[in-house]
């Protein structure tokens, strides 16, 4: 019989050390990053998926490179309705907004010319939205910029709803 429990205490210190909950991997940090014209943009500043600032567009975000203000160089998405995954937001589309913004070249905004984003993960509230984005963009002035090789990653926050 001592034998017996000798092994059942053995074999409860096993396993409540085999359980042990190992680290988890650290969270993501939200951030996109992207070229223009061909020179390469890393932002890592944010504001995140919110459904409820957002004045033209269901849930808007803004990247930019330094504390975001109205005088940085920034990128702000606008997604008409709960964004889907695999769906292509576009030019064109009802309440699909989009605009990037250089305080040395101005703002730039969408056109008819093709310029779409495509969602590859959407957590909904408090997860993470991630995606890619691509495409031309004009200013008031008439000058193009191509963005390409889109990608972002963000938290998703709505002030009470899901």
């Amino acid at each position: 019989m001592k034998n017996f429990m000798l092994i059942c205490i053995c074999a409860l210190l096993l396993a409540s050390v085999s359980c042990k909950k190992k680290k988890e991997d650290p969270e993501p940090v939200p951030y996109t990053t992207f070229t223009v014209n061909g020179i390469q943009k890393n932002y890592s500043k944010y504001s995140k998926f919110s459904k409820d600032f957002c004045p033209t567009s269901t849930f808007c975000c803004r990247f930019s490179a330094t504390e975001i203000d109205q005088d940085t160089e920034q990128l702000d998405f606008g997604i008409p309705g709960d964004p889907i995954v695999g769906h292509v937001y576009q030019s064109g589309d009802n309440r699909f907004s989009c605009f990037y913004y250089s305080p040395i070249s101005g703002r730039y905004e969408l056109t008819e010319t093709p310029f779409q984003v495509v969602f590859t993960l959407w957590q909904g509230q408090g997860g993470w939205a991630k995606g890619t984005f691509s495409g031309w963009m004009k200013s008031m002035e008439g000058d193009s910029i191509n963005i390409e090789n889109g990608y972002f990653q963000n938290k998703i926050w709505t002030m009470g709803t899901k």
